[in-house]
């Protein structure tokens, strides 16, 4: 393999990881506070098309980053006021979201810009490019580094933890474990919004219907691959944004064997699979998580 196709690999690797990174992130406080979050893939689509509507209207990504964590919040306090508050199954709750993003979706594009498919092309001068290239970079690197401090160095990282594993010891000290778990899931959202953001403004020009293909659920995939280890399950995105870039590498190319593009397409899932499998007796779920 020539250090061009080297480079390149690596490069892809980080730039297909990064929407599967904040989700994974923001999975990461739902799962630990002891909510099961697979409402993750809602929260990418309705960053990534407040985003892409945001930043056509306004020429901002700062607004449209904004936008995309709001409206992700907003949606996650759907999924509390029901679970928490109405004592309904997250498991149900997080699927009903899903669908709920993918059909209010069409009707909100419908109104704002006469079309149920993509939103407009935001700009691609070089300049704008090289914008977002910076707005990534500084948004991750501050991302990681505020969720390792939260979840290692914080003291409501520490209830968060408890409240996933023992909510008896919160509850003596007069924190509320319920309350902390809705601040989780909120946090989860926020962060995963800003992933969905990335997804429409950086790795695309404009939002495409069910554009998260799935990465919310590799995301989740990732954090129980890790055994509900942030750092860990950092690595393990990298991983599964490797498996994604092989899978561009290998359309690119022109393969003395013709394989099927289907094939091709199915290697992050296939990998997802594979590594859940080979790892399901190490899993070690929150106790309480529900």
């Amino acid at each position: 393999m020539s250090p061009e196709i080297l480079l390149g690999l690596v490069l892809a690797t980080v730039r297909m990881s990064l929407p599967i990174l904040f989700a994974a992130s923001g999975g990461y406080f739902s799962e630990k506070s002891g909510v099961a979050q697979i409402a993750l893939e809602a929260y990418l689509l309705i960053g990534a098309f407040t985003a892409a509507a945001v930043g056509f209207q306004t020429n901002s990504l700062v607004l449209a980053y904004v936008a995309a964590a709001a409206a992700a919040t907003v949606m996650a306090q759907i999924f509390n006021v029901l679970i928490f508050k109405f004592k309904a199954n997250s498991i149900v709750v997080g699927t009903g979201m899903n669908l709920l993003a993918m059909g209010i979706i069409p009707i909100v594009s419908k109104t704002l810009f006469e079309s149920t498919g993509s939103t407009p092309a935001l700009d691609t001068s070089e300049a704008a490019l090289k914008q977002s290239l910076i707005m990534v970079s500084v948004t991750t690197v501050s991302m990681m580094a505020l969720c390792y401090w939260i979840a290692e160095k914080s003291n409501w990282g520490l209830q968060i933890k408890f409240a996933g594993e023992k909510s008896e010891a919160l509850t003596s000290v007069g924190v509320n474990p319920i309350k902390r778990r809705w601040q989780a899931v909120t946090l989860c959202a926020l962060i995963t919004g800003i992933g969905g953001a990335i997804l429409s403004t950086y790795l695309a020009s404009s939002y495409s219907p069910l554009m998260s293909a799935g990465r919310g659920f590799i995301a989740l995939a990732a954090v129980i691959f890790a055994g509900w280890n942030l750092r860990k399950a950092w690595l393990v995105v990298l991983f599964f944004g490797f498996a994604e870039a092989i899978q561009i590498q290998l359309q690119n190319m022109n393969l003395s064997v013709k394989i099927p593009n289907e094939f091709i397409q199915m290697l992050p899932y296939l990998a997802t699979l594979v590594a859940l499998l080979l790892l399901r007796n190490k899993q070690q779920a929150p106790k309480e998580i529900s």
